[in-house]
């Protein structure tokens, strides 16, 4: 009994050591650059002189070959980005504040770039979009170029198909405050 306590006491003390080791390590080890927002080189979001105007919109469906006809009218808010500048095709998305946090579940408007420079872009949304409010516009590169706006959750719960466009450890993306 004393020899089993004697290697279990060893077998923990050992256990211990390595766990203070890796510790140590990761201590030791340089830390990995924060993510920013902002601009990059290749990839740009101009906001100054944005601009947003109340509108409506109207959507009509019917069915194929069918005479019947339905409408929907709602209000909706048109957000102008004076530019953008990116180096492949995708697409600006504009995601609500919501008590000082980014909502990246919730996309209120988005609307299709080709690489190049863009100008103005213009976003339609329906999600409210009053004066003061404020949105996190973001580039998202269309990774599969099929035109689509992919915002389908990959398999890892995090990012989306079409994924957030970074320059190195810089988030294409700024917070916008609406203007009047």
């Amino acid at each position: 009994m004393g020899v089993s306590m004697t290697v279990k006491t060893a077998l923990s003390l050992i256990a211990l050591l390595a766990l203070a080791a890796c510790s140590a390590q990761s201590q030791d080890a340089p830390a990995l650059p924060a993510i920013t927002m902002g601009n990059g080189v290749d990839n740009r979001i101009e906001i100054a002189g944005v601009s947003r105007e109340d509108t409506g919109v109207t959507i009509k469906m019917s069915r194929d070959g069918a005479s019947e006809r339905s409408a929907f009218r709602m209000n909706a808010t048109r957000v102008t980005l004076p530019s953008v500048t990116t180096a492949q095709p995708g697409w600006v998305v504009l995601h609500p504040v919501k008590a000082g946090v980014p909502d990246g579940d919730i996309v209120a408007g988005y609307a299709r770039v080709e690489a190049g420079r863009t100008a103005p872009v213009v976003i339609e949304t329906t999600y409210r979009a009053d004066a003061g409010d404020s949105f996190l516009v973001m580039l998202h590169k269309d990774a599969n170029d099929d035109g689509v706006f992919d915002f389908v959750f990959r398999e890892d719960g995090v990012n989306v198909e079409d994924i957030a466009v970074f320059e190195g450890n810089v988030m294409v993306s700024h917070i916008l405050t609406l203007p009047e």
